[in-house]
Order: structure tokens, then C-alpha cells, then sequence
């Protein structure tokens, strides 16, 4: 919606007044400072007066609006609230753009707190929460607004994950570089491939696959074979023979056999990967149970964010 700001004369349109509104709550070091337009009431004889200004048979649960959610030791001085104001105010010329000042000037007039003719360029005379101290009498309950909770992206825990990242690129890097070296003369390394002993083959018809001395026999036969060097019942990849790539490649009954060394290095990188994986699923559940504030004192972000309740 569109507001015009001048007239059809082109001249500034004059501020209207604005009526019934409410006072914001006074708050004071002691009730006897509140002044008399809301003057606490006095109590009956199974009552106390409360610090929310309100007459109670116990205080337990009485929250106190000058305290704006925090608790006794986290303010510098522990201010009650006056009684609301039971009337409405008016102020006239009201501009939105200031309007607390408005009000809270309004109010203390109303009050008595500020002379009748006084202008609103000398303010209402009471300061704000956020300038609360021991050595002021009273102040406005217009409470901060509570800090959203941001994530820079640069706090300890970031540094920290960014450092582990990195170290485990440059890690990871440096092996497959090594490994690289280590492996390029692996096409030439021998293969050997056997052929498989017939006494171990299954007949269809007959499943036994014979007497236990036959297959003994037969893995003697299979050590002299390797222990001959180049029988022809095995055919050598590399260096020597044809190269085999694949078990695709070889004849039916042969068996391609590779060999790997271990690598402690390797191992070590291995065995740190999965270590890994399991602290990103520690940090994801830290998060999650920061997230509702399980994990500071029951304030959420209180890890990992700046506290929702913090005034810094």
C-alpha cells in the first residue's frame, strides 16, 4: 500500500495524533520510586507483593518483566515493575519512526515524571533497560531484541574441521602418488595361471569327487608342477609369456591368480578413513542435539552459535 506523503499541493502532509496506546512498564530498584499514577496496591494479609508489581500468595512463579527473560545474576541490578497504567495515552504528531521515544515521553509526562511543558528534544528522563545500573532509580522495560544465532563460519570448531579436511586431502594425495610409482611397473610382474586338477572336478552323475589320497595326489602333482618353473600345464603372463589381462581370456579349467603386497601406510590410510566417518556422525549428532539444546545448558546453539539469549 501506497502512502501519500504530500498533498494535491504538493505540500508535506502534517502528522496526525495517535490515541490509545498503552504506557510500556516502568521498572524501579525500589516500589516506593514508582510513581503515584501506579503506585503499587497495597496487599491483603495473606498476600505479597511480587516483583511483576501484582499481589500474590506465593511469587514462585511470577516472572519479572524488567529481568527480559534473564535471571537475577545476569543483570547488574535487579529492577520490579510498577503496576501497568490502566489508561490509554495519546500522542500527538506521531511519527512511526520514532515512536518509543513518542510514547515513553508521553507516559512520563503523563506520570509527572517530566514537566508539562517540557519537549520531547529533552527525552522522557528515564533511560533505557540496556542502560540499567545501581546508581539509576528506574528505567523503560523496552527489553533488547535477543541475538539471532549466526554461524561465521570461522569458530573453533570450523577451523578445526577445515585443518582435518585438509590434512586427509594432503594425505590421501600423497599416497595416490606414491602408489602410482610403486604400481607403473605392475604389467610386467608375472601371472601364472594353473590348471585346475581333474580329480577335483565335479561329475554330474557321480558327485563324489574321489578318494582323499586322488586329491592329495593331485596337489603334490600341482607343487611339483609350480616348483618345475614353466610346465606346460601353466601358462606365464609378463615379462616371459602372453599377457593375460582377465580370467576371460584364459581357457576353460584355468584360474588367474593375482597377487597384492600390504602396505602399512595404506593400511594406516584405510583405517583412518573409516575413523573419520565415524567422528563426522559424532559431529552431525552434536549438532543436532545443540540444535535443541541438549548440549550447553539447555540453550540452544549454546555450542556451536552465539547463545539467543546473549546482549553482546
Amino acid at each position: 500500500m501506497l502512502i501519500a506523503l504530500v498533498d494535491v499541493d504538493g505540500n508535506t502532509c502534517p502528522l496526525l495524533d495517535r490515541n490509545g496506546l498503552l504506557c510500556p512498564v516502568l521498572c524501579v530498584l525500589d516500589f516506593n520510586d514508582c510513581p503515584d499514577a501506579i503506585r503499587p496496591p497495597t496487599c491483603a494479609s495473606n498476600e505479597q507483593l511480587c516483583d511483576d508489581g501484582t499481589c500474590q500468595a506465593s511469587c514462585d512463579a511470577v516472572v519479572n518483566p524488567c529481568l527480559c527473560g534473564l535471571t537475577s545474576s545476569d543483570v547488574a541490578a535487579v529492577y520490579k515493575a510498577c503496576p501497568a497504567y490502566q489508561n490509554t495515552v495519546t500522542v500527538f504528531s506521531y511519527d512511526p519512526s520514532i515512536k518509543e521515544e513518542q510514547l515513553a515521553f508521553v507516559c512520563a509526562q503523563e506520570w509527572g515524571l517530566v514537566a508539562s511543558n517540557a519537549t520531547l528534544d529533552g527525552g522522557s528522563g528515564v533511560p533505557s533497560w540496556s542502560d540499567q545500573s545501581t546508581d539509576l532509580p528506574m528505567s523503560w522495560s523496552d527489553c533488547p531484541t535477543p541475538q539471532e544465532p549466526e554461524l561465521t563460519f570461522t569458530e573453533d570448531f570450523c577451523i578445526a574441521f577445515y585443518a582435518i579436511i585438509g590434512a586427509e586431502l594432503v594425505m590421501y594425495l600423497l599416497w595416490h602418488m606414491y602408489k602410482t610409482v610403486r604400481e607403473r611397473h605392475a604389467a610386467s610382474l608375472r601371472q601364472v595361471c594353473s590348471q585346475l586338477p581333474s580329480s577335483l572336478s565335479v561329475d554330474s552323475k557321480n558327485p563324489a569327487i574321489g578318494s582323499g589320497s586322488e586329491i592329495q595326489a593331485d596337489i603334490e602333482k600341482s607343487s611339483v608342477l609350480m616348483a618345475d618353473g614353466k610346465p606346460s600345464s601353466f601358462v606365464s603372463s609378463g615379462s616371459s609369456g602372453a599377457n593375460v589381462a582377465s580370467a576371460a581370456e584364459l581357457p576353460d579349467g584355468m584360474l588367474l591368480l593375482r597377487g597384492y603386497d600390504n602396505n602399512y601406510v595404506g593400511m594406516a590410510l584405510y583405517y583412518l578413513s573409516l575413523l573419520s566417518t565415524a567422528g563426522w556422525i559424532v559431529l552431525l549428532a552434536i549438532i543436532v542435539s545443540d540444535y535443541y539444546g541438549k548440549v550447553k545448558g539447555g540453550v540452544a546453539y549454546g555450542l556451536l552459535a552465539n547463545s539467543n539469549t546473549s546482549m553482546a
